[in-house]
């Protein structure tokens, strides 16, 4: 990175392909698939401008059904890193520890509330049951549901 620093301007493309193992509360990245990132570095006169792609595959848990699927996320990132020791990500000499930004572009585009999908109608709070699949028969007529009342105002 020292021929960066030195030489403003000057650009070095970076592939990185690692593990990792980020999470929200009901979204992660699949630790099972790498992340891969294809980066541009240019030098300038107070840092390192880090720009490119990140893919990922991200792993939810539907909020209201409990679900889970995964599917691939790709982020944009421009994020400078500089040597001033107040910078949010700071070069540690001529080094440049690109986790930090990197973590914070993916887990910043992954839903904090991630849905299968918008109409998801989730569990029956009696049975427990998928209500996306069918409805639940029978709860509504148990003597202790609350809405009874308002049935009879509906039927003829």
């Amino acid at each position: 990175m020292s021929d960066l620093l030195r030489d403003p301007g000057h650009r070095r493309a970076v592939d990185l392909e690692a593990p990792v193992d980020w999470a929200l509360e009901l979204s992660r990245v699949d630790p099972k698939t790498p992340l891969r990132a294809h980066l541009v570095l240019e030098g300038t006169s107070g840092g390192i401008v880090a720009r490119g792609r990140v893919a990922v595959t991200a792993r939810h848990i539907c909020r209201r059904c409990l679900t889970e699927w995964a599917e691939p996320l790709e982020v944009e990132i421009l994020e400078v890193l500089a040597t001033d020791p107040e910078a949010e990500y700071r070069l540690h000499g001529d080094e440049a520890d690109l986790e930090p930004p990197l973590r914070d572009a993916v887990l910043l585009a992954m839903p904090l509330r991630p849905l299968c999908r918008p109409d998801c109608r989730g569990l029956c709070a009696v049975c427990g049951a998928d209500l996306n699949t069918g409805s639940c028969p029978g709860h509504d007529e148990a003597p202790g549901f609350p809405f009874a009342s308002l049935r009879d105002l509906l039927e003829p």
